[in-house]
């Protein structure tokens, strides 16, 4: 191959990442829109705050029981394709939410059509990163993955401006318009050079031979454990940490709701890039980098969980939030590459569509324990049981990577 040939190859395959980080970017930043403008819409429908939370508890149903569906999806018909789909149906859901006058639309386009939309995008488009990377999967995963915590933070604060100035039916059209235009240029770039389906149309039962593949490997068994006790984690502090910062600190709902994201994603940028980084370059030494890593990150969580819980100045609690942002990095740095590097292609979406099910069938139950606990012993106890579940996870993740030998597939 010619220089300006391979050269090119390399230009294409960053690009693909380039592509996909503003569509992650757009489904993160879709999912804050509605807790962002959620007093409006209250407001405006003269809704309880039970109709509210059903319409987030179905987003939860919904978004977890077709994560394993889109997974199948992705191994069975072109990733692109279900990339480009999960876009449409997510923007059109929120295009369509911002039109609804009443409490049913709102219940149908937010809850169902929204969530459909957005569990379909993960297990396609991280398998499509690792179609076109191998060397360089770790780096290209943690890229990938920085959209989330971008999505989290500024679009929390886009659809925050924008619904200051134009309305919160303003802040869903505005996104949703974005999202549809973007699955167009995805489209458009992607075309001429889509590859072939993962796996042949004929194949049959995906999703029972991904469950036996995960049942078979200790290092998959590992994973989903350790990623139930991350969206445990995460799930109960992004839900309860601004109210605990507001209650403790009288800050305004503002203030705590930017200093709970601040501070631990912009740590967790380092600690993913860093890790990503790292591990491609030890993976053909030390096979198990990637799990042993992320293992000793989970542990390493619960110390700085439980420090937030008891801090008694601003500058302690945002140290701790910050150093367990960079631990959660170092995590999400090989979430999915170390996944891929025991599965081989045709199931990788299949695969890690049915860890992260079960991971957010798990973590509904945070913010139910954290709500009761908070009504006898404060919002304190409930993050020192996130920081007892951090530990527990990352020990067994530990005890099962380090007791095993496992073969890596690097394809």
């Amino acid at each position: 191959m010619r220089p300006r040939e391979a050269g090119y190859l390399v230009y294409r395959r960053w690009e693909l990442v380039g592509l996909l980080w503003l569509a992650y970017f757009l489904n993160q930043g879709d999912r804050q829109i509605f807790g962002v403008t959620l007093s409006l819409i209250r407001s405006e429908f003269h809704l309880t705050d039970t109709q509210m939370g059903l319409i987030a508890t179905v987003f939860s149903i919904v978004f977890g029981l077709f994560v394993p569906i889109a997974g199948w999806l992705g191994d069975r018909i072109r990733r692109d394709a279900v990339v480009i789909g999960s876009l449409l149906i997510f923007s059109l859901g929120t295009l369509l939410t911002g039109l609804a006058t009443a409490f049913l639309p709102l219940l149908v386009f937010r809850g169902i059509a929204t969530g459909i939309g957005e569990a379909l995008y993960a297990p396609a488009a991280n398998s499509l990163v690792a179609d076109h990377h191998v060397e360089t999967r770790g780096r290209a995963l943690a890229l990938h993955q920085t959209a989330n915590y971008t999505g989290v933070v500024v679009g929390s604060f886009l659809a925050g401006l924008i619904a200051d100035s134009l309305g919160w039916r303003g802040a869903f059209a505005v996104f949703g318009t974005a999202g549809i235009v973007w699955a167009m240029v995805i489209w458009l770039r992607t075309r001429a050079q889509r590859p072939a389906p993962a796996s042949s149309p004929v194949q049959k039962l995906l999703l029972l031979e991904a469950f036996r593949t995960i049942v078979k490997t200790p290092a998959l068994i590992a994973q989903t454990i350790g990623f139930s006790g991350l969206v445990f984690v995460l799930v109960g502090y992004l839900t309860w940490t601004p109210s605990l910062l507001a209650e403790r600190f009288h800050l305004s709902l503002a203030q705590a709701g930017l200093q709970a994201v601040a501070w631990h994603h912009l740590l967790a940028y380092v600690g993913l890039l860093a890790m990503g980084a790292a591990t491609d370059r030890l993976i053909g030494r030390w096979p198990r980098i990637r799990v042993i890593s992320m293992g000793f990150a989970l542990v390493w969580f619960a110390p700085f969980l439980f420090i937030s819980s008891i801090a008694a100045s601003q500058t302690v609690m945002y140290l701790s939030l910050a150093a367990f942002g960079l631990c959660r990095g170092m995590y999400d740095a090989g979430l999915y590459a170390a996944i891929f590097d025991h599965v081989e292609n045709r199931l990788r979406a299949t695969v890690s569509g049915l860890i992260v099910a079960v991971s957010y069938l798990v973590a509904s139950l945070s913010p139910l324990i954290m709500g009761a606990l908070r009504a006898q012993y404060g919002l304190e106890a409930g993050m020192q049981v996130l920081a007892a579940a951090a530990l527990a996870a990352g020990l067994v993740f530990l005890a099962i990577v380090l007791g095993q030998s496992q073969k890596v597939v690097q394809a």
